[in-house]
């Protein structure tokens, strides 16, 4: 491969034919403002318009495109960026590739990119979860909490046990805390699902749904109380859209960023997405709980009826463990809490122990 003196270059590389699939050696000559191209049986002499120059990457071999879809390839990029100085086009690419090369520049922007798409995942999914959240009109959250109710009273969740007596006194009970929230009115349903154990659940549209184990393991209706204040936190704060939105958005950023849809079949792409949304989780938790101290304190209801109901069920979820060696418990805990959508249950604790 060799290069003529500045007035002409040569350039040796291979022909694609617009109309032939199979490449021809050939040589590219541009004398006196022309482009010829010799391959064989053809010849091409072309204008310096009618040749577009691929960018330089690398060393990654360019490609001059020809009219009617006709193609010249060569790996002698010095060659190809003196053919574009004479022809006085290809300054942007020049540039593009001194840039690409200086490592300073290459610095400064993988820091860039690391800061914006840190931002991106910390502030930005969760403010445009928020905004997209709240412009949603309360039909599309009454239709999400009617599917879901269908789909959880369809898999995990069974009718409930208690009595209608009990049901009924605990309506009753919670009363005063069931105004409504968002410009949604508020109702709870029990169920019953060993699958699910002792728990409570905020839909978008306002409905809470509380097991019967969770209603079982109270031994004060007050502690009862305390939980559904802490899911009229989720309601309030609009969570049930939010998260929804906010998941669909950490995915098709991950997608966007990887552009790739089957991305999500590898691992190392999957568990940063599930982590991050576990981490938006826990923030809504914390709002929940900061709600509910505040409706407890105007209710006059001591927030150590929170506090006992967490205990007792953070005893419940370790019985059901089964006994374990102190340090596999303390390996356990870390991971749990790790991959856990709540904060850790003693930070909860120790914030409601803290209120006077």
């Amino acid at each position: 491969m060799s290069t003529s003196p500045p007035s002409e270059v040569t350039i040796e590389g291979q022909f694609y034919s617009g109309n032939d699939p199979s490449r021809r050696g050939a040589v590219l000559r541009p004398p006196a403002g022309v482009i010829i191209v010799d391959a064989g049986d053809t010849r091409l002499r072309l204008s310096p318009s009618d040749v577009t120059i691929s960018p330089r990457i690398g060393n990654t071999p360019r490609y001059l495109h020809l009219p009617d879809d006709g193609v010249f390839e060569t790996g002698d990029n010095a060659a190809v960026d003196q053919l574009s100085r004479q022809s006085r086009r290809g300054r942007g690419n020049r540039l593009l590739h001194a840039l690409e090369n200086h490592l300073g520049l290459i610095l400064v922007a993988v820091v860039v990119t690391v800061a914006t798409t840190g931002a991106a995942f910390v502030w930005g999914v969760p403010w445009a979860a928020q905004t997209v959240a709240n412009t949603l009109p309360d039909s599309i959250a009454e239709q999400v909490g009617d599917s879901t109710l269908t789909t959880l009273d369809s898999t995990w969740l069974e009718p409930s046990g208690l009595s209608e007596e009990r049901q009924q006194a605990l309506q009753a009970h919670f009363e005063p805390f069931l105004t409504p929230v968002a410009g949604k009115d508020l109702r709870v349903i029990f169920r019953s699902s060993p699958a699910i154990g002792a728990n409570a659940m905020a839909l978008p549209d306002g409905t809470m749904i509380f097991t019967d184990d969770l209603v079982n393991l109270a031994e004060d209706d007050n502690e009862l109380t305390a939980i559904l204040a802490h899911e009229i936190g989720h309601v309030a704060h609009n969570h049930g859209m939010k998260g929804m939105v906010q998941s669909s958005l950490t995915f098709w950023l991950i997608v966007m960023m990887t552009g790739d849809l089957s991305a999500f079949s590898d691992a190392t792409v999957v568990v940063p997405a599930v982590m991050m949304s576990l981490s938006y989780s826990r923030d809504m938790e914390r709002e929940a709980d900061a709600y509910a101290l505040k409706a407890m304190t105007d209710h006059d209801l001591d927030p150590a009826h929170f506090v006992t109901i967490m205990e007792r069920l953070m005893a419940a979820h370790d019985e059901d463990r089964g006994p374990e060696k102190e340090e596999d418990n303390s390996r356990w805990d870390s991971l749990r809490d790790m991959l856990s959508s709540h904060p850790e249950t003693g930070e909860r604790i120790e914030r409601f122990k803290q209120t006077p």
